[in-house]
């Protein structure tokens, strides 16, 4: 049996934030406050860049806005129709992905903190507006792989015990894009309430193009750590020999 090789060209990233609102009644001291069964509170939406990782990476960590992909609820309806269009995005990507390397390699979903957040929300979203069954919403979501930067990152971090622990956002922001920092993310809700859309809007972009870049930074720095290994793995053959 031969080697299966990838093709990079038809693999996909999609690198995606999402936006809620909770309502003050439901606003909780600690820990996610957002509750996608909570009919009070709102996905407001998301951006999302499906990246190519043969072209997408090469000359510039830096992406162009109009690179990026948003959907908000002030633009539609209702929050099921936001949804609607977030599934078919996501149901597109996924086939295309699998349309090459002959089906094996699936899909990439890459957040900061979304294996708590934004991923549980949107299959469960899914579930709750009867657009999949619970067992279709399980088999969509193994469609796809998940690289949360919180734990990619934790190697590139220095450590004093046995505990590895996910970084925050502030950790990565301040290890890989100096002076830039963002609000906390109940600082939208705010934002919501005074209908200042373009900024949650603004926002949004500027964390995905963040996680881009910081995603990109801590590959070039997996990359590095190869390059010191086996250099050093060279010098110790030339020492014994």
């Amino acid at each position: 049996m031969r080697n299966f090789s990838i093709n990079y060209h038809d693999c996909r990233i999609i690198f995606l934030d999402l936006e809620f609102y909770v309502p003050e009644s439901s606003r909780r001291t600690k820990g996610l406050s957002y509750n996608p069964w909570d009919p009070d509170c709102k996905l407001l939406g998301g951006s999302f860049f499906v990246a190519n990782p043969t072209k997408d990476f090469e000359n510039s960590l830096d992406i162009d806005s109009d690179q990026i992909q948003s959907f908000w609820l002030w633009n539609y309806d209702s929050e099921k129709a936001l949804l609607i269009d977030i599934f078919n995005l996501l149901k597109q990507v996924s086939q295309d992905a699998k349309a090459g390397n002959d089906g094996r390699v699936s899909a990439t979903l890459c957040g900061i903190g979304i294996i708590s957040s934004d991923i549980p929300v949107i299959f469960d979203l899914l579930k709750r507006y009867e657009l999949l069954s619970n067992a279709e919403a399980f088999y969509f979501q193994t469609e796809f792989r998940v690289i949360d930067v919180s734990n990619l990152a934790i190697p590139t971090f220095n450590h004093s015990s046995m505990f590895a622990y996910p970084k925050t956002k502030k950790d990565l922001l301040l290890k890989y894009i100096s002076g830039k920092k963002f609000e906390s993310g109940t600082a939208v809700w705010n934002l919501y309430e005074k209908e200042q859309y373009n900024e949650i809007e603004c926002r949004t972009n500027d964390e995905i193009s963040c996680t881009h870049k910081i995603y990109s930074e801590i590959l070039n720095n997996y990359k590095l750590f190869k390059r010191l290994e086996k250099e050093d793995k060279r010098n110790k053959y030339k020492e014994n020999n």
